[in-house]
């Protein structure tokens, strides 16, 4: 009988390693053609590209950088339902700014180590398609912008950690401050979300200096960003969102917090929190990712929310897969949770679910939240699937290969960043897909591949 168990025992233990096996050739196999469709999408788009010559092409250019406006066109979206990305300000590289920052090492990850494959050593479960970077690069930041404007969003929701030097709340503002003076060159618009939960760092103890510091945070909101032209507003008044809040629960603190700004703002919280702030300081609330998926969103959609009487901001999001136990912020007896992505479609579940009520806007969570795995950055193992689905449901005219022009213009300038052509013509062929001039773009990327080498693919 033991015999007869040792054998059962083993050729489980055999059909497990032969399904993780499948899993990963299935996985590798899935990432090979990711690489391999992204490094075909240009060949399409010059024909008999010997032909041209580039030193022309150069001249005629260079002539028309001094004929035009230098600014993006700038007339903003019209969408009845605005599609507004949640994203993370927070990190750092070693090239941009002298260290690797947190939320690609958390306590455990060396980026500086590189495998064979060619990918960093990251506290995540995925990995960008251009690797690790740093928010305050601004060729990040002119990718990031052109994907979202290929996709069709209609702007940024920044997670917002406050204006004090405490933790890296400081990086996470000038992040944000810096990807904000490169989105204001779009027709993208931006809002905040303020964690509260900050102020439980920012002192300890004493709680007229918390409520202070609050009152300090949404004042430097109000000053820095409300009057920015780029600022998200519904029904004429400035998006403000609080994650939770998870802090400052009492009413009577809110009104406080609230009247010292004096002005008219819709002010968001999560999705059963709005009577923490108050009925009359909440203008609503927005929904989030959970673990029981649509279980909890559809519950919330029919039963919790009265959508005549409150900004109700829907979501969507592909999965949730965090890095915190593997990379340390966790302990492995922490409760912890996972939302397979089941093959895209919690991502179209989540969307189509939201879409189904008069929700006032779609929060897709997240663009680049690769800590908590909710990310549809393009990625080495999705490539730009999620920004093509994404596309689907903005309904904009760009096609799905256009979004890998933003991916070109950016390998190509950090493989040859001291090339005054590459840089020269990558500035243009941004400028031309910025300005609805895509198939213009398409040719100088194609043209500068063909004369400088695709080996970076």
């Amino acid at each position: 009988m033991k015999v007869g168990l040792l054998k059962t025992l083993l050729a489980l233990m055999f059909l497990f390693v032969v399904a993780c096996s499948n899993d990963n050739l299935i996985e590798e196999k899935k990432s090979s053609v990711v690489n391999q469709e992204i490094k075909n999408y240009y060949k399409e788009w010059v024909k008999e590209p010997e032909s041209y010559d580039l030193n022309k092409i150069l001249k005629e250019e260079e002539m028309n950088v001094l004929n035009r406006k230098t600014t993006i066109q700038r007339k903003k979206k019209k969408s009845k339902r605005p599609i507004l990305v949640h994203y993370m300000p927070w990190f750092q590289s070693l090239e941009v700014d002298g260290v690797w920052g947190q939320h690609w090492t958390m306590t455990n990850k060396n980026p500086n180590l590189i495998n064979s494959e060619g990918k960093r050593e990251i506290a995540s479960h995925y990995y960008p398609l251009i690797g690790p970077y740093s928010t305050k690069d601004k060729d990040l930041q002119q990718y990031h912008l052109l994907l979202m404007k290929l996709a069709g969003v209609d702007g940024v929701i920044f997670d917002w950690y406050g204006k004090r030097d405490v933790l890296d709340f400081e990086v996470i503002k000038q992040g944000m401050e810096s990807f904000v003076s490169e989105l204001e060159k779009t027709n993208l618009e931006f809002a905040v979300m303020y964690e509260d939960r900050v102020i439980k760092e920012q002192a300890r103890s004493l709680s007229q200096v918390q409520i202070n510091q609050a009152i300090g945070d949404l004042k430097y909101i109000k000053r820095k960003y409300f009057k920015n032209n780029n600022y998200v507003h519904i029904k004429n008044d400035p998006l403000l969102m609080v994650f939770g809040p998870s802090y400052i629960d009492s009413s009577e603190d809110w009104n406080i917090i609230l009247n010292s700004i004096k002005t008219d703002v819709n002010l968001l919280t999560l999705w059963n929190s709005k009577v923490m702030i108050g009925d009359g300081n909440s203008s609503g609330e927005y929904t989030w990712v959970d673990k029981n998926h649509l279980q909890t969103l559809s519950q919330y959609y029919i039963s919790n929310i009265d959508f005549n009487t409150n900004i109700v901001g829907g979501v969507a999001y592909p999965r949730f897969n965090d890095f915190y136990i593997e990379g340390g912020w966790k302990l492995p007896s922490d409760n912890d949770w996972e939302l397979a992505d089941n093959g895209m479609q919690v991502f179209k579940e989540s969307f189509d679910e939201s879409l189904k009520y008069p929700t006032d806007f779609i929060q897709v969570v997240t663009w680049n939240d690769f800590g908590e795995g909710t990310q549809i950055e393009p990625t080495k193992e999705h490539g730009f699937e999620y920004l093509e689905m994404l596309q689907m449901y903005t309904g904009t005219k760009y096609k799905k290969e256009d979004l890998s022009v933003a991916y070109y213009i950016y390998k190509l300038r950090k493989e040859h960043p001291n090339s005054y052509v590459v840089k020269f013509l990558m500035n243009v062929a941004h400028y031309y897909a910025m300005n609805n001039r895509i198939s213009k773009a398409k040719q100088l990327v194609g043209l500068t591949i063909f004369y400088f080498g695709e080996d970076f693919l």
